[in-house]
């Protein structure tokens, strides 16, 4: 992984998925030039945080930016992350842009490179935000392990914990 600032992100997910999300990651920035980067903007998520984001919009300013409050998010047990693109725009080593422009096209393939990173995580059979009907959610992706947040949720609530760790059993 290219942006330093993703590499403990990754590594606070769950167990289960930090790794692939590392090699999805690095298959995706072995494609790219060196100066586009993919950075996780979000991986594991506080049932606190959760709950302040449920509130923007509503109790708080903002724009509504989630459905999902506290329990009810699957980055609150580090099986979801959100990314954006980096982009060192005078090839110095440092990244200068970060964007979420989906149509963005840095390494002049002629695919965007939105779609290749979504292309990775779709063909490692992540289920991608970008589909949803009702509130689409274009940089999120997460793994469901055939449970719903309620499953998840109860296990948390029942410490159904990989012993000496806070994160859930599958």
């Amino acid at each position: 992984m290219r942006d330093l600032i993703s590499i403990p992100r990754v590594k606070n997910l769950h167990p289960a998925i930090a790794p692939e999300a590392e090699m999805i990651i690095n298959s995706v920035e072995t494609g790219f030039p060196k100066n586009i980067a993919v950075r996780i903007t979000q991986g594991l998520r506080t049932f606190a945080e959760q709950d302040a984001l449920y509130a923007q919009g509503r109790t708080t300013s903002g724009s509504i930016v989630t459905k999902a409050k506290g329990g009810q998010s699957y980055h609150n047990y580090g099986l979801a992350i959100d990314f954006s693109l980096l982009h060192d725009k005078d090839n110095n080593g440092t990244y200068e842009e970060i964007s979420w422009n989906m149509n963005t096209d840095w390494d002049g393939d002629h695919i965007k490179d939105w779609s290749e990173v979504v292309n990775y995580f779709l063909a490692a059979k992540w289920e991608w935000g970008g589909v949803w009907k009702k509130m689409k959610d274009n940089p999120h992706f997460q793994k469901r392990f055939n449970l719903d947040w309620r499953d998840l949720l109860i296990k948390y609530n029942n410490e159904q914990f990989i012993p000496g760790t806070k994160y859930i059993k599958l």
